[in-house]
């Protein structure tokens, strides 16, 4: 809330804020007033509500709408650290067990919980990169023969995998545009 010295204005401004959080709460009760198209519906309800103009209730709901999107994100930051926090509590408990009053333990630590706790934590950090695995078989259909030179065919003839016969630049007859590939024409 920005900062008012005169005291008439600082009143006014009260009230203008908490016209404002009332349009909050109005629009978090009736999720539907966050559309675009369900604008003129509540800026005539907040007419109505408050008797001002309509460039007036549009302004009020504009800073309704800037505070609901700024909870939002500070809602995420927040529910971040307190997923954290929980996984911390957990952790202590996990590692040290629960006691009662006289020291006697009701829950006996369970390292390989621990272990798995730190294991989350750590995901929810983003330390952990996910690693996918791709086994499978290549199959090629429609090869045309014809691309690959003799060097290439000898290699295919002798079991060599398709696949880095492909890639071998010997292998293959260079394409009509490409002058590099393959010959070298001596003219260095």
């Amino acid at each position: 809330m920005p900062v008012v010295t005169d005291p008439e204005k600082e009143n006014k401004t009260e009230s203008t804020w908490q016209k404002v959080d009332a349009i909050v709460h109005l629009i978090l009760e009736n999720d539907r007033y966050l559309h675009k198209n369900r604008s003129p519906e509540l800026t005539q309800l907040i007419m109505a509500k408050y008797s001002i103009s309509v460039r007036t209730a549009q302004r009020y709901i504009q800073d309704a709408r800037r505070e609901i999107n700024k909870m939002g994100k500070s809602k995420k930051k927040g529910a971040l650290s307190k997923a954290i926090r929980d996984r911390e509590y957990l952790l202590q408990i996990a590692k040290i067990g629960i006691k009662d009053k006289n020291g006697n333990l009701i829950v006996k630590p369970n390292h390989k919980l621990a272990l798995e706790i730190l294991k989350d934590r750590e995901e929810l950090q983003g330390l952990y990169v996910e690693k996918i695995e791709q086994s499978g078989t290549l199959t090629m259909k429609n090869v045309d023969m014809s691309q690959f030179t003799e060097y290439g065919l000898e290699r295919l003839k002798r079991g060599d995998p398709p696949e880095e016969v492909m890639l071998d630049p010997k292998s293959l007859k260079r394409n009509d545009g490409d002058k590099n590939s393959n010959t070298d024409s001596g003219g260095s």
